[in-house]
């Protein structure tokens, strides 16, 4: 039987850019209204591209379990990888899933800056050091985006090996989902063009 329990991981630091960016967009989008000039008309599109590229790139994206499989939300595309085809989760630049002969790495849990792996304390590794194949990264450690996320995947699929919800030895034979978020790219097309056009004809 499978576990559960279900997550969704967010990237609190791309969480905390996503509102900086809306914040400058609204900002730009103020500017132009209030100085009313007619050669400012490329600042609302642009400020609609910061906007949705903020929402798209950084307040979105997710790593999720559930009992099928991990889904990463990434600003483009999705990919949802069943328990049984995974064969190792790494940390070194960002959440990475690997399957036999491919990996996907997830947008939403870089691994963290060196800033940010001196503040993290090592006091309480037990949870990362018994799911860690090998040396404990900063990148591995609870309380990074990276972590957080990998600490989750690691427990949900060694839960699902105990409990034997699928054969060992199949990975290569699972098939990986992937689909292609259409209408996001197709807005940020619009909006790239709309931009470029209005700074063309912008006199």
């Amino acid at each position: 039987m499978a576990p559960a329990n279900s997550y969704i991981i967010h990237s609190q630091f791309n969480r905390r850019m996503a509102v900086v960016a809306w914040a400058l967009a609204a900002l730009i989008l103020g500017s132009a209204l209030w100085a009313g000039r007619s050669n400012l008309g490329w600042v609302y599109p642009a400020a609609a591209l910061i906007a949705y590229l903020g929402w798209a790139a950084l307040w979105r994206p997710y790593v999720s379990t559930a009992p099928e499989g991990v889904r990463l939300r990434n600003v483009t595309h999705s990919v949802l990888i069943p328990w049984a085809a995974l064969i190792h989760v790494d940390t070194r630049y960002a959440l990475t899933l690997h399957t036999p002969g491919r990996r996907f790495v997830a947008w939403s849990a870089p691994a963290p800056g060196r800033l940010t792996s001196m503040r993290v304390s090592r006091a309480d590794a037990n949870r990362e050091a018994r799911l860690v194949e090998g040396d404990l990264r900063p990148s591995d450690m609870i309380g990074t985006d990276s972590g957080d996320a990998a600490a989750v995947v690691r427990e949900q699929w060694e839960a699902h090996l105990q409990a034997d919800n699928f054969p060992v030895g199949i990975a290569e034979q699972v098939p990986i989902t992937r689909r292609i978020d259409v209408v996001t790219l197709a807005v940020l097309a619009a909006l790239v063009a709309a931009t470029l056009w209005a700074l063309a004809t912008t006199r």
